[in-house]
């Protein structure tokens, strides 16, 4: 297998690149991209480097990607991931720093050059992979699946029927949408019935490693937040880490193939993923999308991760 990671680290984005960085090798990692969303690009890029520290993983190139959307202003999630993105839990200082070439540069490289079809796990934003289709639409037939958190059937996260990631820059998830790519859809559907419970996150502290006790921290800070505490009184979901768990093990989820679009021009659903369960639009079917989660599993995988990376 070979894959990407591209992600605009981000609370749960650190937890889902620990896990691939717990179960992938360098080999199989052959990069990670980043985009502006969570945070800015700039601090995105610094968080991803400093998780790679973290994991004694810096020979994982890092490449910076779209400091804004496609088309529109950038939309930040500072209030939920901290000015910093990790809410402050003390990963180190990178030693390393990030690569010259530009994010979609490298992914139209290493798309052409791989041997194999490369799976893309996209964990905010989709500007940098809508900008890569756009401009090289060709290279859609390089691409094994994309692998993505966002959307949901019905409700959102940040509006009333808009989930963050797709919201910020819903034309570069429009492009994705309808680029015949295999797609596969983690979105609220599942997320919010994985929740890191007290007794969840006190399992992965008893593997007495940093990495545990990081993981912890990123998933607990969440709970702090009022509207969240309201939402989710028992604990908070951990979005992006179904991308890179699902790669571990693709039983995790279940759901169906169906059709889905992204609405880009209503000021009122800006964003929203029209998801046709029913098939009533008659539209081809495009995404797999899902919305059964074995919770067990998912935390299995993250307790193993921080047994992996101690």
């Amino acid at each position: 297998m070979k894959l990407i990671i591209d992600t605009d680290p981000g609370t749960d984005d650190a937890v889902a690149i620990l896990i691939a960085l717990a179960y992938f090798s360098d080999e199989e990692i052959l990069g990670i991209t980043t985009v502006a969303g969570n945070v800015k690009v700039e601090i995105g890029t610094n968080n991803a480097l400093r998780i790679l520290e973290h994991a004694d993983r810096n020979k994982i190139p890092v490449y910076e990607g779209e400091k804004a959307p496609l088309e529109r202003e950038l939309l930040t999630a500072e209030w939920v991931h901290g000015t910093d993105g990790l809410n402050f839990v003390p990963f180190p200082s990178p030693s390393k720093e990030k690569e010259k070439k530009d994010a979609v540069t490298f992914l139209k490289e290493s798309l052409d050059n791989s041997d194999e079809k490369v799976t893309l796990c996209v964990l905010g934003p989709m500007t940098n992979i809508g900008k890569l289709l756009q401009k090289f639409p060709e290279i859609s037939t390089k691409i094994e699946k994309i692998i993505f958190m966002g959307g949901g059937a019905g409700f959102g996260n940040h509006t009333p029927v808009a989930e963050f990631n797709i919201l910020v820059d819903p034309e570069a998830a429009n492009i994705v949408f309808k680029s015949g790519v295999e797609l596969v859809m983690m979105g609220l559907d599942v997320t919010h019935q994985a929740i890191s419970t007290k007794e969840r996150l006190e399992k992965i502290i008893s593997t007495n490693t940093e990495t545990g006790k990081f993981l912890a921290d990123l998933m607990g800070s969440l709970s702090d937040i009022d509207i969240v505490k309201e939402k989710f009184p028992n604990g908070t979901p951990v979005h992006d880490a179904f991308v890179t768990a699902y790669l571990v093990d693709n039983s995790l989820t279940s759901g169906e193939f169906v059709n889905v679009e992204v609405e880009t021009k209503s000021d009122l659903t800006l964003g929203q993923t029209v998801v046709d369960i029913n098939n009533i639009s008659g539209r081809q079917k495009n995404v797999f999308w899902m919305n059964k989660v074995d919770d067990e599993k998912l935390f299995e995988i993250i307790t193993e991760t921080a047994k992996r990376i101690s």
